[in-house]
């Protein structure tokens, strides 16, 4: 396969889930996005074949046939009137089924009946899931569109589930910090906001936080309707 400049230029994040298995961070790419893009590998220890084959894996969750085939397969279906049945075969419909059992097993794994964040966590895994089925099926003229709002998303659901990290330099603004005190960022963290202090860090983060929900279900009102095939 030739490489497809449309997207060469993003890079593809392994991970190793909680059974020390490789798999692809966000939404899979379907097999002729992978051609001549960096790989970024968190576990030194995976050789090159071992991770093209896990790259080669997930690019089939939602189907055996290349994104080619698939949309020459459609087309042919469209020319001939839908006059055939398409049946499926059980041995790859059962691959496909226990594919998407293994996609959810790490957010499964990983949950907590405790904290409220992991539903985040699962509501993004599944959004992730539908972003790599547009990508794949690319059925619509707006399909793009609709896929980048639904990676702003995902975006949102991580800040909103995060927990404390290092902001890196990150601007928040803090002047309209009021509208959004509440369970994440609190009254005595918007009193203290701007203190000379080592806490102010912190109660940035958690604005950023509160900020992030608060938009959250507001884009998803205005969106998740429109995401469907």
């Amino acid at each position: 396969m030739t490489v497809d400049e449309t997207h060469s230029g993003t890079s593809l994040i392994i991970e190793t889930d909680f059974e020390g298995k490789i798999h692809v961070a966000g939404a899979p790419d379907p097999i002729e996005w992978l051609v001549g893009r960096e790989v970024i590998l968190n576990d030194s220890g995976s050789s090159v074949p071992e991770i093209a084959a896990h790259l080669l894996y997930w690019s089939t969750l939602y189907d055996f046939r290349t994104q080619t085939r698939y949309h020459k397969d459609c087309q042919k279906r469209l020319e001939d009137g839908f006059s055939y049945t398409y049946v499926e075969n059980p041995g790859k419909d059962l691959s496909l089924k226990r594919k998407a059992h293994y996609y959810w097993k790490e957010a499964i794994a990983k949950d907590s009946a405790i904290d409220w964040s992991h539903i985040l966590d699962i509501l993004r895994k599944r959004i992730e899931y539908h972003i790599g089925y547009h990508r794949y099926t690319d059925r619509f003229t707006n399909s793009k569109h609709y896929v980048s709002r639904m990676e702003l998303c995902c975006r949102l659901l991580e800040l909103a589930a995060a927990d404390y990290y290092d902001m890196g330099g990150v601007y928040v603004n803090p002047r309209n910090a009021y509208r959004f005190i509440g369970r994440i960022f609190s009254q005595y963290d918007y009193d203290k906001i701007g203190a000379d202090d080592q806490f102010n860090e912190l109660r940035l983060s958690e604005l950023r936080r509160a900020k992030a929900y608060k938009i959250l279900w507001k884009f998803l009102d205005h969106n998740l309707t429109y995401w469907w095939d």
